[in-house]
């Protein structure tokens, strides 16, 4: 069963792979646009037969408006528009340790954060002696704190209130 961060990492795969062939369809289209006559016939020829309906629709619009000699500049915004977007949707991730971490558990760490979160996670690694033992994660404002120091404070907590 899927959870919840699973359903926004397949979510995240399917928005990147239909603004990635929307963007390609329209690169691929604009310089077969230019020049005069029908504007639908230019569209038609310039797409592939099995071109996203958003981008044909999208196209059509912009003939109606008279714009479709712009579409080139209008595709390269929309590129700079779906990189700013997934800038914005990046993750930082921080992981502290007790001792310094191995090359082999960086990279298993860094694996299980971007398959839990998706592919735009960026970790950093820190070391943090007071910690004992144990990790603590933070990814966006989750923190899971499983480090010695935090267990040993929850049994000296316990141990006081009974």
């Amino acid at each position: 069963m899927a959870t919840t961060v699973d359903a926004r990492a397949i979510a995240g795969a399917l928005y990147e792979s239909l603004v990635g062939t929307a963007l390609e369809q329209l690169r691929a289209a604009a310089p077969k646009l230019a020049g005069g006559g029908d504007a639908v016939a230019r569209i038609e020829a310039a797409l592939p037969a099995d071109a996203l309906p958003q981008v044909r629709n999208f196209l059509l619009g912009l003939a109606r408006e008279g714009l479709l000699d712009q579409v080139g500049e209008v595709t390269e915004a929309f590129a700079a528009l779906a990189a700013g977007r997934a800038a914005a949707r990046a993750l930082d991730a921080s992981v502290t340790s007790a001792v310094e971490l191995t090359p082999g558990q960086r990279e298993s760490i860094t694996a299980d954060l971007r398959q839990r979160y998706g592919a735009e996670v960026a970790v950093s690694f820190e070391v943090d002696p007071s910690l004992i033992g144990g990790l603590i994660i933070r990814v966006g404002d989750q923190v899971l704190d499983n480090s010695l120091r935090t267990r040993l404070s929850a049994i000296q907590r316990s141990m006081l209130s009974s």
